[in-house]
């Protein structure tokens, strides 16, 4: 079984497009859509539409459940650029699209694998791709699968532990890891792939700037040099 996980999308509808395109290629057996569709982007409506026309099944991140409204925003994020990114993508999405991005659930599972934007039961969590092999351990096995996926802090790489593999997806959008390509990865059984896509950066920066999105500059620096 042929699983490719694709997270944190973060409203870049390019990166996307980029991904479906090499997705197209390699036909896994089934995608799951890790979390953070679409707030951080300038396409926030047109990637939740995209993915909800996939069918995919999705789980909870965290930028998403802070777009159901002020009080996920106070009390998360108060100030600074990500609450006024939050309240512009609210601003970009219709009633339902949002109702639909903040009732996800928080973990997938099926085939051995499962998928959760950053650990079970909480999507803001941040377990980092240099969390020790205990904080791993104790994080993640409780859920008794052999391999569990995450995403959130948009950094790829792969841990295999005693009875337990964690792979950390990448990020389509907004890397950390130095690697400016949207990211994503591919389980089949011992066999597990980062995915890396290149896309036309520039233009998903220059269209911050030209919708006026918040920190439109600190966004693009990102995205140019897949570190913040």
């Amino acid at each position: 079984m042929r699983i490719a996980v694709i997270s944190d999308i973060h409203g870049n509808l390019p990166a996307l497009d980029a991904v479906l395109d090499d997705v197209s290629h390699i036909r896994p057996d089934l995608i799951v859509h890790g979390g953070d569709l679409a707030l951080g982007g300038p396409h926030p409506a047109e990637a939740v539409a995209r993915v909800r026309e996939l069918g995919w099944p999705s789980v909870l991140g965290n930028t998403d459940i802070v777009l159901s409204g002020e009080a996920e925003i106070v009390k998360h994020h108060p100030r600074g650029f990500v609450g006024d990114a939050a309240r512009r993508t609210i601003s970009m999405l219709d009633e339902d699209a949002i109702q639909w991005l903040v009732t996800r659930p928080l973990e997938w599972s099926g085939h051995d694998v499962a998928v959760m934007h950053a650990a079970p039961g909480d999507c803001w969590k941040i377990v980092g791709h240099n969390a020790s092999d205990q904080e791993l351990m104790e994080t993640y096995s409780p859920l008794n699968a052999p391999v569990v996926v995450y995403g959130h802090v948009h950094h790829a790489f792969v841990r295999r532990l005693p009875g337990l593999t964690v792979v950390n997806s990448g990020s389509v959008s907004l890397s950390l890891d130095g690697d400016v390509r949207a990211t994503y990865a591919v389980i089949d059984g011992d066999r597990i792939e980062h995915r890396r896509v290149p896309y036309d950066v520039e233009r998903v920066a220059a269209e911050y700037a030209r919708i006026d999105y918040p920190n439109a500059a600190g966004y693009a620096s990102w995205l140019r040099t897949g570190a913040n």
